[in-house]
């Protein structure tokens, strides 16, 4: 029996567990039903302006309701397996993906959310707070970052008038560099507008905070046990290769090859963070935290699945060493990098080793070199102080 007055498309909503209401279309034609997420959500009645973003967010979903009625009618379903969810807006992309809760902790929500906020006051500023995705451009992310730089606080009461620091800065572009990543990965966009800006143009590290160990320092955890062998193991190994994290996990010998000459060896690999193909000859050294060839494509390192767990041992680690510093498992990059220039390899040949895409990024380490020589001579004032002052 056919129902009278039936909708060939219907807008409904799904309860979620923060109180948030996922749209979502009904779709039903010549006796085939689908449904379509339509990644927009009404927020609940009590949250901030939520009347004024819940109006627009239904008149959305009503332009795409008539969109796939249209759809249906010049073609039939299979003009609704395009996608659509460029039209959302940035911001609800960025609720979106502020909402996804499992297996965060609440300091990366938070700093989705301080994101978001600082994304929705850019916007609003400029008029644009129902830019859509497929509006996003590098021009618009530029002018975020432009805009971060004489942004205030706004967070606590004290410091709501300051100046947000490099450090917030280059957080907030972090998260918003990952939200792009999810939209590519999902579809929404082509590709991260973000990757198109000058690299001037973005914000960095302060050469402080990039914490690595000296060589003294190095030859102590050398001697030192880990609360993990394996840990240990690969963090003294990218120590003296550079790899990162995410390329020691998936090293394996499939990677290392043997030099033209025989007599060493080196990993060829893909980086995992930029798609980039390093060649690392690797040292004696390198080679002492390599065990045994077993096969071809197993994991070299049997490392935790969990990073938290990794700079766990790590931080044990060098606190049993009486080093006061808060090591993860990323500063045996910094560390390799300081150590070479330390040694007196070239800035052009360390940027290759690092896979650095320009070498302004590894000019870094040597600001963090000249500044430790800054250091090391100034010790000598302090023995000679009494002769300050004294005529020649």
């Amino acid at each position: 029996m056919v129902r009278k007055n039936h909708e060939t498309v219907r807008i409904r909503g799904r309860k979620l567990s923060g109180g948030s209401t996922s749209l979502y279309l009904d779709i039903y034609v010549d006796g085939v039903r689908k449904y379509e997420s339509l990644g927009l959500y009404l927020l609940p009645p009590t949250a901030p302006d939520a009347k004024t973003i819940n109006t627009r967010v239904k008149s959305l979903a009503e332009n795409i309701k008539s969109e796939r009625i249209r759809a249906i009618q010049e073609g039939g379903l299979r003009e609704l397996d395009r996608p659509r969810q460029s039209k959302m807006p940035l911001i609800m992309w960025l609720k979106q993906y502020e909402s996804e809760t499992v297996g965060f902790k609440k300091k990366t929500l938070q700093g989705r959310r301080d994101l978001r906020k600082k994304v929705e006051e850019y916007l609003g500023k400029e008029g644009l707070l129902d830019l859509r995705m497929d509006e996003l451009d590098e021009y618009i992310c530029k002018g975020f970052l432009h805009f971060l730089r004489t942004a205030r606080n706004g967070v606590c009461k004290k410091q709501k008038d300051r100046l947000i620091s490099n450090g917030c800065a280059l957080h907030h572009q972090a998260v918003l560099n990952g939200a792009l990543n999810k939209a590519v990965r999902d579809g929404i966009i082509p590709a991260n507008p973000l990757n198109n800006i000058d690299r001037s143009d973005k914000f960095h590290p302060d050469p402080e905070e990039r914490e690595y160990l000296t060589i003294d320092e190095i030859k102590i955890l050398i001697n030192l046990p880990c609360g993990n062998a394996q840990v240990k193991r690969a963090f003294l190994f990218s120590c003296f290769t550079g790899l990162r994290l995410s390329d020691v996990r998936t090293l394996n010998w499939s990677k290392i090859h043997e030099m033209p000459d025989g007599k060493s060896l080196y990993i060829s690999t893909i980086m995992q963070k930029t798609q980039r193909a390093v060649h690392i000859p690797l040292s004696n050294m390198a080679l002492l935290y390599l065990e045994d060839k077993t096969d071809n494509d197993s994991p070299i390192f049997q490392l935790p699945a969990s990073n938290a767990i990794i700079n766990k041992h790590l931080k044990e680690w060098v606190k049993a060493g009486n080093i006061e510093k808060k090591i993860t498992f990323h500063c045996s990059r910094h560390t390799f990098a300081t150590m070479m220039l330390t040694l007196g390899a070239d800035l052009y040949t360390t940027s290759k080793l690092l896979g650095h895409t320009n070498v302004a990024t590894t000019q870094i380490y040597s600001k963090i070199i000249d500044r430790k020589k800054v250091e090391t001579v100034n010790l000598v004032d302090g023995p000679f102080s009494c002769f300050e002052g004294l005529d020649q």
